[in-house]
């Protein structure tokens, strides 16, 4: 495995490059947002650094799944990937670096926001407001932080499955919204099919459940449906796909 010769030959694309410069003012705009503006809008009138890490986690749901995508899957659009495959025999050892190297660039960009939005919050809450609170980082590790892992992993089932990063991005981005937008029809009318038929693929809310340590059998179905099941399958295609 050669993770970190995958990750700079992401990093050294033009597209990369924008994408890292807009992933990196995203964070540090939406952190700047959480925490400096909760003084002024929360009745306490201070910044709790839970709440910012909220709003921070909008743009990294859209920024992950971008990232993972476009490294595992990216070669197999642009048609480079019988390059990759002729200098490095084993395939799966390329997939598995692949994954490595899409794991590092977002646990480096998921730290970076996280030192962000701790210090937005010590500003807001001790520059402008009352005072800063960091009381709720254990509900940070474990409910946010959760979310995240759980929309890399899914992202990364994607582009493995899927090699394609049209599809991919399609899958990784839409399907989230799709189960959010039925979950909320389900607590509008009532049913109680459809609720239960969207929490079986509800990886976010299964991924706080874990989290929370609130999780039954139940919670274990969305990560075999959307997570292991998909990446089994893009295992095996990324084995068997002819190049060319």
């Amino acid at each position: 495995m050669r993770p970190l010769l995958d990750i700079r030959a992401y990093l050294d694309t033009r597209a990369a490059a924008i994408m890292v410069a807009i992933s990196l003012i995203l964070v540090a705009a939406f952190a700047g947002l959480g925490g400096l503006l909760q003084p002024a809008l929360l009745p306490v009138n201070t910044s709790d650094f839970e709440n910012t890490v909220i709003v921070l986690t909008l743009p990294l749901t859209l920024i992950i799944p971008i990232i993972a995508v476009l490294i595992t899957a990216g070669e197999w659009s642009d048609g480079s990937i019988q390059v990759t495959l002729l200098q490095r025999p084993g395939r799966l050892a390329v997939l598995a670096s692949k994954t490595l190297a899409a794991i590092v660039v977002v646990g480096v960009l998921v730290a970076i926001s996280l030192a962000l939005a701790a210090l937005a919050t010590w500003i807001g809450g001790e520059m402008l407001g009352d005072g800063a609170s960091f009381d709720s980082l254990d509900g940070v590790l474990s409910t946010q932080l959760p979310v995240i892992a759980v929309t890399l992993l899914f992202s990364l089932a994607m582009g493995l499955a899927l090699q394609s990063t049209v599809l991919g991005l399609i899958a990784a981005i839409g399907f989230p919204f799709v189960v959010g937008t039925a979950s909320a029809v389900g607590v509008l009318t009532g049913s109680e099919f459809l609720t239960d038929l969207v929490r079986a693929f509800d990886l976010q809310t299964a991924a706080t459940a874990f989290g929370n340590g609130e999780a039954t059998a139940f919670e274990l179905i969305p990560l075999v449906l959307l997570v292991i099941l998909p990446a089994a399958f893009g295992i095996w295609r990324w084995s068997h796909r002819e190049v060319g």
